[in-house]
């Protein structure tokens, strides 16, 4: 049957121009083959063996083996007693579509497993455990299980590198008690007490060649003596070049912009917990495999949240107008670190303005007079960033310096009237991960809303969406919303969550190779922690049962992917 609504059909659209693409660049390729392949007939009887092509390379995964045909190879290379063979053309003699059926052959999930899976496996993908956030109460005061800060650790512990003992600092990204895991996982395979520790080399595009990229660590407790472990004093600024623009409270248009990003991760405490993901039908014989899917899991991800007495408050209204620009609280700006963020959003708001919106902003002056407003802007911006930077960022703010930065912002809440309340909360939760001392200062309702940035999944009222199933369902829809007759619905907002166990979520296919054989033992994703700027990017890292039990960590595998 063919789509009926005008959505329908611009997807299906797509997808038929997708596919002629697809064979028109195949044939493409076929043709530039049988082309290339009767030049080189031609040319045999001058040319030599080793000036023939050689075979392109397997691609390969994002743990370092060679993927092909959805097996995995090792990275050893052919007996060196074999004599060299000449490369023949792959393509030579294929039509497009024997081509096109080598390329999904070739990309082909690996076959399913036969038999039942490990019983550790089989009860492990649907049992994960997420990490419910809870509000700072300071270190010391929160337990040994969070995101950032500094590690707690015992006496002499070694902070991992790349190379062992040797080379470039990797950041710290969380710890679990182990009591607490424990306490949740269906495996019984987790140490029973002590820290697990994950740390990892976010310096994008600077990773050190041949180094290691993650270290999962585990200290055996007991724990009542170990202490903060400072971070080394070689660290690098987060995520390399990139953590100007990525990290709150910095800029990438000050100068010496590196020297103000931090070397350590907001720090958040969290309780682990497991939860039972819901039962989904597959099709094992044909080697379907389980996967995450945010729609199935955001019920009991809400359940986990509001478990942990967290009710989210009244369920908000996405369509509710906004407030009006104003001072949050008398105190703000109430710590440096928030008049970085301010100095930060200004900068990023007049670097290069679009004339139109200089017009909007500025009606009643000349094209000229609006750019020098601007630029007066940026410069002054400069200068109240440098201000921001004078003292650690959870150092508080004199309440007369205070009141002086607001006017000033105030004077300029046009660039900023659009969103200001996610920066003031961005502010706080800044505040939050380096355990300011002005947060006594920062009203609860503040707080909370910080909070709910973390929340594993939050409630929100909108109008209802069109029924595609039903032919028509789009211009129904169409014909209510015009009349004004659409109800408003409440929806589940819950991002795929940094979670231990359970499935793993499906990217480009790698971890495919893995799941029937290990265990998923984190998973990481843009936005699943404070401060994890990941872009499209998903981290996995995967365990075997026998590793797992016997704390071999070092045996973990990565599997690094982007959509």
């Amino acid at each position: 049957m063919l789509p009926d609504s005008f959505a329908d059909k611009f997807i299906f659209a797509s997808v038929i121009m997708s596919v002629a693409l697809v064979f028109a660049v195949v044939r493409g390729i076929w043709g530039l083959a049988n082309a290339s392949s009767k030049k080189r007939d031609r040319a045999s009887d001058t040319r030599t063996d080793e000036e023939l092509p050689l075979p392109e390379p397997d691609r390969t995964s994002g743990f370092g083996r060679r993927r092909t045909a959805g097996g995995l190879l090792s990275e050893a290379s052919a007996p060196e007693s074999a004599a060299p063979q000449p490369a023949a053309n792959p393509l030579a003699g294929m039509d497009a579509a024997t081509f096109l059926q080598k390329i999904i052959e070739d990309n082909a999930p690996p076959p399913p497993h036969e038999g039942l899976l490990p019983p550790a496996i089989e009860a492990a993908r649907w049992r994960p455990i997420v990490f419910r956030p809870l509000k700072p109460k300071g270190p010391g005061a929160d337990g040994l299980s969070f995101y950032g800060g500094e590690p707690i650790g015992p006496a002499g512990f070694a902070w991992p590198r790349s190379r062992g003992t040797e080379g470039k600092p990797l950041s710290f990204v969380m710890q679990w008690d182990c009591a607490q895991l424990a306490a949740q996982a269906v495996t019984g395979l987790l140490p029973a007490n002590g820290v697990l520790y994950c740390f990892l080399d976010l310096d994008w595009g600077e990773s050190d060649e041949g180094g290691q990229g993650h270290c999962f660590l585990h200290h055996a407790g007991p724990t009542d003596c170990w202490e903060p472990i400072a971070v080394p004093a070689d660290a690098r600024p987060l995520f390399g070049t990139n953590g100007a623009y990525q990290m709150s409270g910095c800029s990438n248009l000050v100068d010496n912009a590196a020297d103000h990003v931090p070397r350590i991760l907001p720090r958040l405490p969290f309780a682990p917990v497991a939860f039972d993901y819901p039962t989904v039908e597959l099709d094992e014989e044909e080697g379907e495999r389980l996967f995450w899917g945010d729609k199935w899991a955001a019920e009991p991800l809400l359940a986990v949240q509001k478990a942990g007495g967290d009710d989210g408050g009244p369920i908000r209204d996405i369509d509710a107008p906004r407030p009006e620009f104003a001072r949050p609280f008398p105190a703000f700006p109430h710590d440096f670190g928030a008049i970085r963020v301010l100095a930060a959003a200004i900068l990023d708001e007049t670097r290069n303005p679009r004339p139109q919106i200089t017009k909007l902003l500025l009606p009643d002056l000349s094209e000229e007079e609006r750019s020098a407003r601007f630029a007066m802007w940026h410069d002054e911006a400069k200068e109240l960033f440098a201000l921001g930077c004078q003292r650690p960022v959870g150092t508080p703010i004199d309440q007369q310096i205070a009141d002086d930065v607001w006017r000033w912002v105030e004077e300029r809440k046009a660039l900023l009237r659009f969103g200001f309340d996610g920066l003031v909360v961005r502010a706080v939760n800044l505040s939050l991960g380096v355990d300011s001392k002005a947060l006594d200062r920062v009203p609860e309702e503040w707080i909370d809303k910080a909070m709910q940035v973390h929340a594993l999944a939050s409630e929100y009222m909108a109008d209802e969406g069109p029924d595609h199933s039903k032919p028509g369902g789009y211009e129904e829809w169409r014909a209510r919303q015009d009349a004004g007759e659409l109800k408003r619905v409440r929806n589940v907002h819950a991002p795929t969550p940094a979670h231990m166990f359970g499935p793993p979520s499906y990217v480009q296919g790698y971890v495919e190779e893995l799941v029937d054989d290990h265990l998923l033992l984190l998973e990481l994703t843009n936005c699943s922690g404070p401060e994890h700027h990941f872009g499209e990017g998903v981290l996995q890292y995967l365990i075997t049962p026998d590793d797992l039990a016997a704390g071999r960590f070092d045996m973990v595998k990565s599997v690094l992917s982007g959509y």
